[in-house]
């Protein structure tokens, strides 16, 4: 892979810049809602190949459980109810990827789809619980879906879906896509950042879509090398109308190419979804481009380290994130699922 010239890389990517996406479907009513209150351990990895082709991340294990339905009195609950999605009795066997919104869906696709073309992928498997999380308050309902893999270069590539349903078992309309790859600062170094992509998803509207690559570099800088290239690929699809300014934490962690935007209808969420494709894919390649060989020297590894454990500090101090989950499942719970799976810091 590593053979292949810049030139054929570019026209690589022009060929994939070519049919459209679907529309952006309605999004309603946003709910908060519960999960399991006991914990979990923390992921441990389990090393088995896979394949080249595109990630089966639909298998038997990721079967989704439907909105369920109510009890029959049909009260409202008073305080929060947690529960692993295992024990609750699904309506029928319709995946979360079925019930989330278009634009969400055509994105959760198409990472998939580069991760599989791009990288060797192999499970990291999580505990049972957090494969799959429901958990119900006052009625309603939210499922998240945490899917993740490893590879030579990444500890960990962690895709999360939410769906949320309101208490007649209905979608309410907040979906949301989060996925983030984690590098393997001891192999690769400070010279490859973070991948990061995040969708909001709110009454028929997408609220929020962002995807950078934060840099794990003392300076914060892209390195000339991603700069060039990301240049050239994403020419044209970087342009918004509606850009959003970045959140006091994510000043510090961010890189300069970080698109953080309200997209204005089905063509810019289109847009957004073929943007996050190809930073994808060619950080991707540039990964494997400039590790190809490569030794980190004892001060890289550790520059790399403090980058990447600054990014999981300031991402875990997201007050938004921190205030939905708390609401849904409570403080404690909240701050081991982000500090243990969502942003859990490298193992040294």
């Amino acid at each position: 892979r590593t053979s292949r010239g810049c030139t054929s890389w570019h026209a690589r990517v022009r060929d994939r810049r070519t049919g459209t996406m679907r529309t952006v479907l309605a999004c309603l009513v946003a709910a908060l809602l519960g999960a399991p209150a006991h914990g979990f351990l923390a992921p441990a990895a389990v090393m088995r190949p896979v394949g080249r082709s595109a990630p089966a991340l639909r298998s038997a294990r990721f079967q989704a459980a439907a909105p369920p339905s109510l009890s029959a009195t049909g009260r409202r609950r008073t305080g929060l109810t947690m529960t692993a999605c295992a024990t609750i009795k699904p309506s029928s066997n319709k995946s979360v990827r079925e019930h989330l919104s278009t634009m969400v869906g055509d994105l959760a696709n198409k990472i998939e789809q580069v991760l599989g073309e791009e990288l060797e992928l192999e499970p990291f498997d999580l505990p049972q619980d957090l494969v799959r999380v429901a958990g119900e308050v006052d009625g309603a309902m939210c499922v998240i879906e945490n899917s993740t893999w490893q590879t030579k270069n990444f500890r960990k590539v962690h895709i999360e879906l939410a769906t949320f349903f309101n208490s007649a078992g209905d979608r309410s309309g907040l979906d949301i896509l989060h996925c983030v790859l984690f590098p393997r600062h001891e192999v690769v170094g400070a010279q490859i950042p973070m991948f990061g992509c995040d969708v909001v998803c709110v009454r028929d509207t997408v609220t929020a879509a962002i995807v950078d690559l934060s840099p794990m570099t003392r300076e914060k800088k892209l390195s000339k090398d991603y700069t060039k290239v990301y240049d050239e690929v994403c020419k044209g699809l970087t342009d918004f109308e509606e850009p959003r300014d970045i959140p006091e934490f994510g000043s510090h962690i961010f890189g300069d190419r970080c698109i953080f935007v309200r997209p204005s209808g089905a063509e810019e969420c289109e847009q957004f979804v073929e943007l996050c494709g190809e930073v994808l894919r060619l950080h991707c390649y540039q990964t494997e481009k400039l590790t190809d060989g490569y030794t980190p020297s004892d001060d890289d590894v550790q520059e790399a380290l403090e980058g990447q454990n600054l990014y999981c500090e300031k991402q875990s101090e997201n007050e938004k994130t921190r205030k939905i989950l708390e609401g849904s499942f409570g403080v404690d719970w909240t701050e081991r699922y982000m500090t243990t799976l969502l942003f859990d810091k490298p193992v040294v």
